[in-house]
This record gives structure tokens, sequence and C-alpha cells, in this order.
């Protein structure tokens, strides 16, 4: 007959369990990147209600900036789906391109002026923020 096999402890694996490895740095960049980018385009849509005036600037500003300020809110949620992020993040670019173009070349009233280039401005720091931190 064999001998029995005589454990020390019923419950401890043969062979010591290694700490888990660490899967890298925490993903803050494209977080903070998104937040940037939606608080750009919530900012402008609440600029050219409450700030930009009811004369003939204003209004087209109004609706040039109600245009673009959709369509950044619309990326920004387009950013968190399953779809490719890499024509969002261009189309986002260029938005914030336009609006520090629009805000530095156009005769606009001082609101008008400081939304157009904070948002703009506001909106490629997020977009870079995002790009930068993406792992795809």
């Amino acid at each position: 007959m064999a001998t029995p096999e005589r454990r020390t402890a019923p419950g401890t694996p043969a062979v010591p369990a290694a700490a888990p490895a660490a899967s890298g740095p925490v993903p803050v960049m494209a977080p903070f990147g998104w937040l940037l980018i939606l608080s750009a385009g919530i900012g402008l849509i609440m600029a050219t209600w409450l700030l930009y005036g009811t004369e003939y600037d204003g209004m087209w500003a109004g609706y040039r900036d109600g245009i673009i300020g959709t369509v950044v809110v619309l990326c920004a949620m387009a950013l968190n789906t399953t779809l490719p992020k890499k024509p969002f993040l261009g189309l986002l670019g260029l938005c914030g391109i336009l609006l520090i173009l629009f805000a530095v070349f156009l005769e606009n009233e001082t609101a008008v002026f400081v939304a157009e280039l904070a948002s703009g401005i506001v909106l490629l720091v997020g977009t870079g923020l995002y790009a930068s931190g993406r792992r795809d």
C-alpha cells in the first residue's frame, strides 16, 4: 500500500502567487480632455444665449457659434461610443481652429470675441489631451 502524503496546510498553494503586474498609468488625460471638450461646447452655446447681442453682428455670431457649439457637443457625445474616434477628433480640432479664426479676424463686440477665443482655445486643448490619452 502506498503511504499517504502529509500536507502542511490544506489551502496553501505549492507555488506562491506573485503580485499582479501593473497595467500602466491611470488614464486621466482622455477623460479630462473630454470634460474640456464638453465644457467648451456647452459654454459656447450658453454664451450665444446669454451674452451675444440682438443686433446684426450678435445674431450672426449667435447662429455661427450655436451651430459650432452643437457640433462640438454631439462630437463629444460620439467620443463615448464605439464609433471610430479619429474623425470626431479631426472635426473637433477644425471647430476649435474656426472659433479662434472667427474671434481674431471678424470684427465683433468684446463678448463675442472673448467667448469665441476662450472656447476655441479650451476646445483645442481638450482635443489634444483626449488624443494624447487614448490607448487604441
